[in-house]
């Protein structure tokens, strides 16, 4: 299969209705990929019409086949990748991030480049998009998160060493900047002066820990207080950690995670999701941003969050449920998209119950839609039935205007 058929264009899979519902909230398929054995795992929006996302078809013995994907105009399309991030080159882009900031400042991560001619071949490094084409930069580092705020404004978490670290780029060198004592693994900002980063800081034997969260202030990085979980009388393998962080403007920002415990020692693990809210002045507790709608219980933990270009969230937790929360309004789900065919020409009974995984979820600058890719189908629990389509989707909010 060649990357110009990857991807089919999805149509009649509107938001609108389900089952007779013209009212409820769906996703919108734009793009499954032909293959059945696809993720797209990463996107980064830069307009409304325009955006870049990266998928991994799998082929014989688990090698994997990198695809880049290019919306112009509405419509995703594969496009050749650069030697620098071809595998067959060398390149290792199953973890890489893509971030942007504007259609001529895209950036690629990549825990490996390939072999260009270059002498940085097979080092960790990045790739930017200048809007006309790609340009290696050596970073010496391998990101494991990264916020793009301007060409001269990049920030990235090091996952190279086990100092907590962050790298800025000012437009012509990294620089290093040691960050407090803490385990953090995501990064978010809102502008030069407010980018966030949270993880977990160690507070007792094993892995016992609590939430941490630091800012920089364009000018230093420092440790914010963050609220406690647990009881006074330790629980069996507890801990608490921060998995995600969306960063709004200065006076707004959410972060959330799991606090996980077992009843015993090698029992059960038990997953709590949890939820802060930062107000500009404090971190406070926002345990109802995790309850599904309804007021039913808690989903296990949220895994991924995108604002709705309106003061609100939209929410993906680990069992793949959907929720958007509009600010001032009342919370609802976010249905999973129509169906697509998996093994045969038309979707069959089996099929009606497949599941959309998402891995990246992103609000679209300057418009309400959020982005969402990961894959549609059929897990392999379910034998000869299984399949995975990659996919990219978009939401609009309708109910709350």
């Amino acid at each position: 299969m060649t990357a110009a058929v990857l991807l089919l264009t999805v149509t009649g899979c509107g938001s609108g209705d389900s089952d007779g519902d013209e009212d409820a909230a769906r996703w919108r398929l734009d793009h499954v990929s032909e293959s059945l054995d696809t993720q797209v795992h990463a996107v980064a929006a830069v307009s409304a019409d325009e955006g870049w996302a990266l998928a991994t078809e799998k082929g014989a013995g688990d090698d994997g086949r990198d695809i880049l994907l290019h919306r112009e105009g509405g419509d995703w399309r594969p496009v050749r990748l650069p030697a620098a991030m071809r595998h067959e080159k060398g390149a290792e882009l199953a973890a890489a991030q893509l971030e942007a900031s504007a259609p001529d400042n895209v950036w690629l991560f990549a825990g490996s480049l390939g072999g260009d001619g270059s002498d940085t071949a097979g080092l960790p490094g990045a790739m930017r998009w200048d809007g006309r084409q790609w340009h290696r930069n050596a970073t010496g580092f391998i990101a494991r998160d990264a916020v793009v705020l301007a060409p001269d404004d990049v920030w990235a978490l090091d996952a190279s060493t086990p100092e907590a670290t962050a790298h800025h780029w000012d437009g012509e060198r990294w620089s290093d900047h040691r960050l407090p004592d803490v385990y953090v693994n995501w990064l978010s900002a809102s502008g030069p002066d407010d980018v966030w980063a949270v993880g977990n800081r160690k507070t007792g034997p094993g892995d016992r820990s609590q939430p941490a969260a630091v800012h920089f202030d364009g000018e230093k990085w420092r440790l914010v207080p963050t609220p406690e979980y647990g009881s006074a009388e330790p629980k069996p393998d507890e801990k608490v950690m921060l998995t995600e962080i969306l960063a709004l403007a200065p006076d707004d920002a959410w972060a959330f995670g799991q606090h996980t415990y077992a009843v015993k020692s090698g029992a059960e693990t038990h997953h709590t999701p949890i939820a802060l809210h930062w107000d500009g002045s404090r971190w406070r507790k926002a345990p109802e941003a995790v309850r599904a709608p309804g007021g039913n219980a808690a989903p296990a933990h949220s895994v991924l969050a995108a604002g709705d270009g309106a003061g609100g969230l939209v929410l993906n937790d680990a069992h793949g449920r959907e929720q958007h929360r509009p600010a001032g309004g009342e919370p609802y789900a976010v249905e999973e998209p129509e169906p697509v065919p998996g093994r045969s020409d038309e979707v069959t009974e089996e099929e009606r119950d497949q599941q959309f995984d998402v891995l990246d979820l992103e609000h679209v600058p300057g418009t309400r839609e959020i982005w969402a890719v990961g894959s549609v189908g059929i897990p392999p629990l379910r034998g000869d039935a299984a399949f995975s389509r990659g996919a990219i989707a978009s939401y609009s909010p309708a109910k709350d205007g």
